[in-house]
């Protein structure tokens, strides 16, 4: 298998920042124990750098070494040619970087490596430029109806067909005449961030698509729901054009209040936390940004922006009703069998659990208020089988003929 160029530069200098992140654990790890030799004992009122200089300064000149060769192996590769000489992006690079994204892909994009993810609008897997002339060049038989398909966590534009089948939007394509396109984003970043700049790409491509935009529409399989919703409040209150053209938004098993594995997952976290010896070994802490957005299905900067979500465990994210004049429709998947299995009640689809998926929640004000037959909970399907199976591709399509 062809490696790019990009993957093998920036997957080396993830490594180095991989053996920083080690040497910075198995340093804190050695002065937590040396202030406190038992598990249970308080450590001191006044911390001390108690471990002593000599480990001090070897720590230091591990970083320091570390540091010069990630400079040196980064400068190095970034003289060789370019992609074409070690082959273009192979589909099983695609799917491992989009994974890596989900991990890490705030630090990716915080420390310039190559792997994060730059958000684009791909048409038949290339990446469009937003301008007439690109535009017309690269949809020549482009209608002047819109579908963006926005994918989830960790995941690329190549989730919405896994098993070779057409996707939903071959589908509404050959069946309805619309235009898919499909969204390729950096899931490690903050959802409201990503929300922020798919509205304006969204208004750049309306603004220069080749023929009359008659209407767009959007389809969501998990987070990327969210990031639709978040591009929606903010096109709202930003005046955005491209808004008074979308007709519809699909939610396939979006976590609108949260998804329950982040929440078990902070509140592990927050137990472990009160033992000093855990502290330096808390991994969880290296989450993503995108990752910690998902347990309460925080969309807007301010819903992150003042609290620290390694110690903020309250819903505090602000209510987001749905853009008015705008269909929405949300699909939910359950393991259960039918309404009554406990299974479903228990595990959901796995990673979302129904009333979540179609807006239900306790507080008022928070619930989403769609009607009752815009709803649709398929039985015996996990949260992928949304994606492609041919059940909830059909529902989507009589949803965009209604």
């Amino acid at each position: 298998m062809n490696t790019s160029l990009r993957t093998i530069r920036g997957g080396t200098r993830l490594i180095f920042d991989s053996v920083e992140g080690v040497t910075n654990t198995v340093e804190k790890m050695h002065e937590t124990i040396a202030r406190a030799p038992l598990p249970f004992t308080a450590p001191p009122a006044q911390p001390t750098r108690a471990h002593g200089m000599i480990a001090a300064a070897v720590y230091r000149i591990i970083r320091g070494v570390n540091g010069g060769l990630r400079e040196g192996v980064d400068r190095t590769l970034a003289l060789l040619p370019g992609e074409t000489q070690l082959g273009a992006t192979s589909v099983a690079e695609t799917r491992a970087v989009a994974a890596l994204n989900g991990v890490c892909g705030d630090h990716l994009e915080a420390t310039g490596n190559t792997l994060a993810t730059p958000m684009t609008l791909r048409f038949e897997g290339q990446a469009l430029t937003l301008e007439p002339r690109a535009l017309q060049a690269a949809l020549p038989t482009a209608s002047g109806h819109i579908v963006v398909l926005v994918h989830g966590l960790s995941l690329s534009e190549l989730s919405w067909s896994r098993k070779g089948q057409p996707s939903i939007g071959d589908r509404l394509r050959d069946d309805l005449g619309y235009t898919p396109l499909y969204l390729r984003y950096n899931t490690g970043r903050h959802i409201s961030t990503n929300g922020q700049q798919f509205t304006r790409m969204l208004q750049a491509l309306c603004s220069s698509w080749p023929v009359p935009v008659e209407s767009v529409s959007l389809i969501g399989h998990s987070m990327g729901g969210l990031v639709i919703r978040s591009a929606c409040w903010y096109a709202r209150h930003n005046d955005a054009d491209w808004l008074q053209h979308l007709r519809r938004v699909v939610c396939l098993g979006t976590p609108h209040h949260g998804a329950p594995l982040e929440r078990a997952g902070h509140a592990f976290e927050t137990v472990m936390q009160k033992i000093h010896y855990a502290q330096p070994l808390l991994l969880g802490r290296l989450r993503s940004e995108g990752i910690k957005d998902l347990r309460h299905g925080a969309l807007l900067d301010e819903d992150w922006r003042d609290y620290d979500p390694d110690t903020t465990g309250a819903d505090v994210r602000k209510a987001v009703p749905l853009a008015p004049g705008v269909d929405y429709y949300f699909a939910a998947a359950n393991l259960g069998r039918d309404e009554g299995d406990p299974m479903g009640h228990l595990l959901g689809d796995l990673l979302v659990r129904p009333d979540s998926a179609v807006g239900l929640h306790r507080d008022e004000l928070r619930r989403l208020n769609i009607r009752p037959e815009n709803c649709r909970v398929f039985h015996e399907k996990n949260h992928f089988d949304l994606l492609d199976d041919e059940q909830v591709q059909q529902q989507v399509i009589d949803w965009f003929t209604r």
